[in-house]
Formats: structure tokens, sequence, C-alpha cells
């Protein structure tokens, strides 16, 4: 089944079956999803503002060129989602299952993510301005160009991720786990002047 160009506002859906459909330019604000199905869905240059996801399914999802402003996915599954070239600002996917879920660059500032994993996830140039990321593992994922300015990044695990290019301006560097993590000499130097390093 495919949308195109529809427009919601304001409506609650309830048990509603998207599953395996296309939506093309399609906007939804202040719009709640209670369970019901994205599942398998392909979501193009879509516009989702304050809208919620109560135990949604959006396993398989892949959403390209959307925006998700203001959302929150309360217990929704992303499982084996993918989010690619998304605006995501100021969403919570908190208590969401995660697992799998694929963020290709993208802006996601202000985003409440904690807990998530993001192992071995690509996400070259994707911005994490004024994030919420406690608790979250990067291991072993692409994070090059990546912005953290002023992340809440507290217990995040970096084993062997590599952050060449990426800004961590504010961050707490001392709470991360940099283990085998791929830096570069600038990001060098931020992380020993974090750690309380005097360069002479």
């Amino acid at each position: 089944m495919a949308w195109d160009h529809i427009v919601y506002q304001d409506t609650s859906f309830r048990e509603e079956d998207w599953s395996e459909a296309v939506l093309t330019a399609c906007t939804f604000e202040g719009c709640v999803f209670t369970g019901g199905s994205f599942g398998g869905s392909r979501l193009e240059g879509c516009v989702f503002q304050g809208c919620r996801f109560r135990f949604t399914d959006l396993g398989g999802v892949v959403a390209e060129g959307c925006a998700f402003l203001n959302c929150v996915f309360d217990e929704a599954n992303l499982f084996g989602g993918s989010l690619r070239g998304c605006k995501c600002t100021g969403s919570s996917f908190a208590g969401a299952r995660t697992t799998g879920l694929l963020l290709a660059a993208g802006r996601y500032d202000y985003c409440v993510m904690t807990g998530v994993s993001f192992v071995r996830a690509e996400l070259v140039g994707a911005s994490f301005a004024h994030a919420d990321l406690r608790g979250c593992s990067f291991g072993e994922a692409d994070l090059r160009y990546c912005d953290f300015s002023q992340a809440l990044m507290q217990g995040c695990d970096l084993t062997r991720a590599d952050l060449r290019g990426a800004t961590l301006a504010g961050v707490d560097v001392r709470s991360l786990r940099l283990k085998e993590t791929t830096i570069d000499l600038p990001l060098a130097v931020a992380i020993a002047e974090g750690m309380g390093a005097k360069l002479v």
C-alpha cells in the first residue's frame, strides 16, 4: 500500500496496520500511535511532529530523509530499523527496543537515548549535540566527524570506536570508556585537557 502527501493532525491511531507500506512526504502532527505496526514499511521525506509511539512496532522500518521532531518512542519496537539522513531533534528513544537500529548520518540533537546500543553502527557525520547519551554503547562504531558537543555521555562505552574528526566539546571525558579507541591528534589533545593534563 502506498500513501503520498497525506496530512494528519491531532489524530489517535489504535492498532493501525501500516506494515510494508510506502509513505512519501506525509505529515503527522500531534498524533498518537498506540500499538499497531509500521513493520517493514518505507518512509521517505515524511514529517512526524510531536507524535507519540506507544508500544508501536517499527521493526525493520526504513526511514530516509524524514523528520521526527519532539517525538516519544514509548516502549516502541525499533528492532532492525534504519534511519538514514533523518532529523530527530528533541525526540526520546528511552525505553524503546533499539537492538540492531541503524542511525546513519543525521541530526539527533537534544535527543534522549539513554542506554541505547550503537555497537558497530555507522554514524559518520551524525550530530548528537546536547543529547542525553548516558550509558550508551558505541563499541566498534564508526563515529568519524560526529558532533557530541555538550552531550551527556557518562558511562558511554567507546571501546574500539573510531572517533577521528569527532567533536567532544563540553563532554566529561573522564567518564568515558576509551579502550582501544581510534582518535586523531586534536581529539587526543582535547581528551588530555579534559583529564586535567597540562600541555606545555
